[in-house]
């Protein structure tokens, strides 16, 4: 209760009584408190539900009435006397307080005198205008005093700020000169100003940022919710430990973000399916193949010649036929190495043992050649299997791939922070390795860069899906990186929480955060990208085992060829 001191003063009226019936009740003499610090002290003490009564002259209610209207202003919108306090003004005579400028919602006026009620008045918004109007019956019990609660905020209009920087939260597009918000964050504002009653526009921060720490405050969107210059923020704003200090969040959160990776496979191996058949092995086994062909071939030639040594007596003569021989068996042999390589097969056989002991290793050879590489064929023209570069933060740290992060923001002094020798410490130190002004650039121009070069770019998934879902060449790594909760803002101590986060429970409740998200977010789908499928040339570590069993068919053929040398000797 608020009053002055009056002579003649006699009981409260019935009403009245009934009226501050509450828990608490605190009594005001404003002959002798100041009225700006009583207003505040009633508004820390009982909001959201301020009940006033107050008791004085004429002149004093209409002076205390403009005080308390414009002390929401004062405190640039930390009170709200507006909606959330009803006010009972008791005036002794008739003449009814001058009240149709304020923009107070809930007054009703008690005219009485010798404590008999004469007139009640109740003050009515109407679009433009608000005025008071007398109450029909006031003695009845569905009499309402203040119709005014009915309308909620009554169209009142609020200043938010957004950031137009996300494919889902806020869109932003200029038609006819007419900038245009849309978006995940809009439908959920527009359906909390339905709810609630409001009306709003939309201003962005001239220095486009979230908000991060500067000098001991914020700047960016939190910055301008600490200095009270806007009545609510409308995006994703990560919810932090430090920004709460400075902040209010309004919970439930809108979504619970995760960061991930996209790259792009720069691998010629995947470019076409006739890579295997143009390039069947790999380039460091070429020269091995080479030179086993060399050898194989020199020592069939060899020992398709050593029959003259088995028959012939001249010594002179044995050794002129010989390399005439084998000049002549030479060419032959390596036509039929060459050969065997490709249909698996000899058309001549060798006429002596050591021959045919190399011709048996070198099939063994030509077999698990065959085998691995229609192995390999089949792999890659049927089995769909797509293995990733890197599938978490170390096998992204030991690649060749540099990282970028767009838009300094939260994240960027989370990594910063985090110790230099920490997983996220290393990453940070490879995203900082790149130039800053480009990092700070848009989304499209990292995912560009991505295109061309060895580059991943660390983003929320949300936005992520929306580019993976365009391009079937991009790729992610898929490990859930950096959890953030995203959520709407308010300055501290806002009075407009408790009204916006009952909204918000209401609307998560009845899973309309849900349908908002489905309808705004996007699911990558690969049906139409064409199957990705892994090409794999023959290796040294698959065929070594063959290459060995060549080895060892050379050293028994020479063997077996040294053995019938002595025995021909002997017998000779």
């Amino acid at each position: 209760m608020v009053r002055r001191s009056m002579r003649g003063d006699c009981s409260v009226p019935g009403l009245v009584q009934s009226f501050t019936n509450s828990p608490q009740l605190l009594v005001f003499d404003l002959s002798v408190v100041d009225t700006n610090r009583t207003l505040q002290t009633i508004h820390e003490a009982l909001f959201p539900d301020i009940h006033v009564v107050a008791s004085m002259s004429q002149d004093h209610m209409t002076e205390l009435m403009k005080t308390v209207d414009s002390f929401d202003s004062k405190t640039k919108g930390l009170t709200d006397f507006r909606h959330h306090s009803k006010w009972l003004l008791l005036v002794q005579g008739t003449n009814v307080p001058v009240l149709q400028n304020l923009s107070l919602e809930n007054v009703v006026v008690l005219c009485h005198h010798k404590c008999w009620i004469v007139y009640t008045f109740t003050l009515r918004r109407h679009s433009t205008k608000t005025e008071l109007v007398p109450v029909a019956d006031s003695t009845s019990e569905k009499t309402v005093y203040f119709p005014n609660i009915a309308y909620g905020y009554n169209n009142r209009h609020l200043l938010v700020t957004v950031l137009s920087e996300s494919t889902i939260y806020v869109v932003k597009s200029i038609n006819n000169g007419t900038t245009q918000y849309r978006g995940y964050a809009i439908d959920i504002l527009d359906t909390i100003a339905y709810v609630l009653n409001f009306s709003y526009s939309i201003t962005e921060p001239k220095d486009q940022s979230y908000g991060l720490p500067v000098n001991n405050t914020y700047d960016g969107i939190v910055g301008q919710l600490n200095r009270t210059e806007v009545d609510l923020a409308a995006c994703d704003l990560t919810i932090d430990e430090d920004r709460s200090k400075f902040i209010d969040y309004i919970y439930p959160p809108i979504s619970t973000e995760y960061f991930d990776v996209v790259y792009k496979r720069h691998d010629k191996q995947r470019s076409s399916s006739l890579y295997l058949l143009a390039i069947p092995f790999t380039p460091s086994l070429y020269p091995l193949l080479f030179l086993m062909a060399g050898l194989c071939s020199l020592l069939f030639a060899l020992f398709e010649s050593v029959d003259i040594f088995l028959h012939k007596t001249s010594v002179e003569s044995e050794g002129l036929c010989f390399l005439m021989k084998v000049k002549q068996n030479l060419f032959p042999a390596c036509w039929e190495v060459t050969g065997s390589l490709l249909k698996q097969s000899f058309s001549k056989y060798p006429r002596n043992l050591p021959g045919k002991v190399l011709m048996t290793s070198l099939w063994m050879l030509l077999m698990v050649i065959s085998t691995v590489y229609c192995a390999n064929l089949i792999a890659a023209l049927s089995a769909q299997r797509d293995v990733k570069l890197f599938s978490d933060i170390q096998g992204l740290l030991d690649s060749d791939y540099s990282v970028g992060l767009r838009t300094p923001g939260i994240t960027h002094h989370i990594l910063k922070t985090n110790n230099p020798s920490s997983l996220y410490g290393r990453l940070w130190a490879k995203i900082k390795a790149n130039d800053p002004m480009f990092l700070a650039s848009e989304l499209k121009n990292h995912l560009k860069r991505v295109e061309r070069e060895k580059y991943a770019v660390l983003d929320y998934n949300s936005e992520l899906q929306v580019h993976l879902a365009d391009d079937c060449q991009l790729e992610a790594m898929g490990e859930r990186l950096l959890f953030a909760h995203q959520a709407f803002g308010l300055p501290k101590g806002s009075p407009l929480k408790a009204d916006i986060e009952r909204t918000m429970s209401q609307m998560s409740a009845v899973g309309l955060l849900d349908r908002f998200w489905e309808k705004w977010s996007v699911k990558r789908n690969r049906t139409h990208c064409p199957p990705k499928r892994i090409l794999k040339s023959v290796t040294l570590n698959q065929i070594g085992g063959g290459f060995i069993v060549v080895c060892a068919g050379t050293a028994l053929s020479i063997i077996v060829l040294c053995l019938e040398k002595l025995t021909y000797s002997v017998t000779r």
